[in-house]
């Protein structure tokens, strides 16, 4: 006859604690910068607002077209289907400034949301586009918390979480741009190495003689994502991102997914505590100890 195996109340209690702190260690992890990344510039001074690069993002991405938001001057939102926007804004200090603007996942040098997903389904890639494996990611959206943007939406019907790639699987089939830089009649978009992109952002400006702002340089650390704007994100209705993202920035996100994941399993643990035959007298000795 097998003999039980028995454990007393104090070791039950030590393993379990160990076990809810680890969901917390593991989020800890981040993806480190690389100046040789690819980025994506977006010229809101060219832009025409046709929403070409909508259009083929769908097409390429196999995504859902809603009625009208591809014709129409309305302003539509991020989401599971839509992982590129093209909006109307103008500058809340100057109301007769109003430019289309092209707006994607800014793909960060050092990307909160990886930071935070608790299966690390997130991953920033050597070449710099940030993408989500949706075969691991369980939908429990702390990226979208984590982002200074706000951009991963949640896709209702997937149960994951999605948005825009930078096209990253288009370059083993030698395309050379992202399906909405390669669809851009005027040059609004532009596609190559995150340095090149802002020195022509750069360049651009200084060539158009007016005053503007290069959004991407040092946003949240550093983006992929280099957008030429007529004045200030914040001016433009935009969410001001922070310079730099640190570790206590991302603090209640830890706390909150690490507390969650690790009440899970004690719930868990104590269901299957409930099965296990505790000594008696050990723990009488652990008490007189």
């Amino acid at each position: 006859m097998k003999k039980k195996s028995f454990i007393n109340r104090r070791q039950f209690i030590k393993t379990m604690a160990g076990l809810s702190i680890a969901p917390t260690i593991c989020l800890t992890r981040t993806a480190g910068a690389d100046i040789n990344q690819f980025g994506k510039l977006a010229d809101t001074f060219t832009c025409i607002g046709c929403k070409r690069c909508m259009s083929a993002c769908k097409r390429w991405n196999s995504l859902k077209v809603e009625r009208d938001e591809l014709v129409s001057d309305k302003n539509t939102d991020l989401n599971a289907n839509n992982w590129v926007v093209v909006n109307l804004r103008s500058d809340k200090k100057n109301k007769t400034q109003r430019n289309y603007m092209h707006w994607a996942c800014q793909h960060c040098l050092e990307p909160a949301c990886a930071g935070v997903c608790p299966v690390s389904a997130i991953k920033k890639l050597d070449s710099g586009p940030v993408v989500i494996n949706e075969k691991k990611c369980i939908g429990c959206r702390y990226c979208y918390q984590a982002c200074p943007f706000k951009v991963p939406r949640f896709d209702f019907e997937k149960r994951v979480t999605r948005k825009c790639t930078l096209c990253y699987n288009r370059f083993p089939l030698n395309y050379k741009k992202p399906a909405c830089v390669a669809a851009c009649p005027v040059g609004a978009l532009a596609f190559g190495y995150r340095h090149e992109m802002i020195r022509e952002a750069k360049k651009r400006l200084h060539d158009l003689k007016k005053p503007g702002y290069i959004m991407g340089i040092d946003e949240a650390g550093g983006t992929g994502m280099i957008t030429l704007l007529p004045a200030k994100p914040e001016n433009m209705g935009l969410i001001q991102a922070p310079k730099k993202i640190i570790n206590q920035d991302l603090d209640k996100i830890r706390i909150t997914s690490g507390g969650f994941m690790g009440a899970s399993i004690i719930a868990y643990a104590m269901y299957l505590y409930s099965g296990i035959t505790i000594n008696p007298d050990k723990e009488n000795n652990d008490t007189t100890n």
